[in-house]
């Protein structure tokens, strides 16, 4: 077996992870904390909309937050009566902005309208972290008509998020029809974190390299640890089933950065498999890694 060495970093800068395709989040117990249910329809301020308690549509409570827009191409702000039809939620309390301990923002969304079918990108999403100058948006491009859909955004793309100070959604007219109408039932807003050491987003950082390379770069996030404290992570290396080299390592919550020193004698090219798991965890997270020959050798 081929020992190699690796060391672990957290990175020291974080950045905003590109919206795209991403894997589902790997499963787990998870904690929640709610940000707002319906009871907070009457804290809600709507501009060209409204807010309010339903029955019409729920999924796991007994009512939701209903949010109504009918557009209307003439009406609403004098200057841009095609405009931005918005609701907003202010976060008041020190505890309810401080975001930086949890994992992912839950939302569970119903969705009506007379449309046959919703834009590519039907609803946008604002954080103020603290103000709309710095404020983290996203399309909620998964919304369906008719529809239950539970979005789960990664907590590590919003920066700042030691201080959300506001949640806002909102539509952009211009992707819609005069007179169309828009129904979104907010069945869950809340929070949610690993009750236990997960690994999340595990990948080589090139999934395909040169036989010849001495160093693999690995990056994943590790969740549900406290902050502080840092816990014990075995990976290796693997081909056909054999293990072609291991080591162990502690790391903290966050992003992480892993190189891999696979040793002076380059492996022989083909499939391997990166592996890694926390001590005493029953998942292991995997990624695959292409290794293939070299034109300099």
């Amino acid at each position: 077996m081929t020992r190699f060495t690796l060391w672990i970093g957290l990175l020291g800068l974080e950045s905003a992870v590109a919206l795209g395709a991403q894997p589902p989040p790997p499963a787990g117990n998870m904690e929640k904390r709610p940000v707002c249910g319906p009871e907070s329809a009457g804290q809600w301020g709507a501009a060209e909309s409204t807010v309010r308690t339903s029955t019409a549509h729920t999924q796991t409570a007994s009512a939701a937050l209903h949010w109504h827009v009918t557009v209307d191409h003439f009406a609403g702000e004098a200057q841009y009566p095609i405009g931005w039809p918005r609701a907003h939620f202010t976060l008041r309390e020190p505890a309810a902005r401080d975001w930086s301990d949890w994992d992912f923002l839950l939302l569970r969304v119903y969705t009506d309208t007379n449309r046959e079918g919703l834009p590519s990108e039907p609803v946008g999403l604002a954080l103020y972290t603290p103000d709309k100058s710095s404020a983290f948006t996203r399309p909620l491009s998964e919304l369906q008509k008719g529809q239950w859909v539970e979005i789960r955004i990664p907590l590590a793309q919003v920066p700042r998020r030691h201080d959300v100070r506001l949640m806002q959604i909102h539509i952009a007219e211009a992707k819609y029809r005069h007179q169309d109408r828009l129904d979104f039932y907010f069945d869950e807003i809340a929070l949610l974190r690993y009750a236990e050491p997960t690994l999340a987003d595990f990948a080589a950082e090139s999934a395909v390299m040169f036989a010849d390379a001495r160093f693999v770069p690995v990056q994943f996030q590790l969740l549900g640890v406290r902050p502080g404290a840092s816990v014990e992570i075995a990976c290796d290396l693997r081909r056909d089933g054999r293990v072609a080299a291991q080591a162990t390592v502690r790391g903290t919550r966050g992003p992480q950065r892993v190189v891999l020193d696979v040793g002076r004698q380059p492996p022989a090219s083909g499939m391997y498999e990166l592996t890694a798991c926390v001590a005493g965890g029953r998942e292991s997270a995997k990624a695959p890694l292409r290794l293939v020959e070299s034109p300099w050798k």
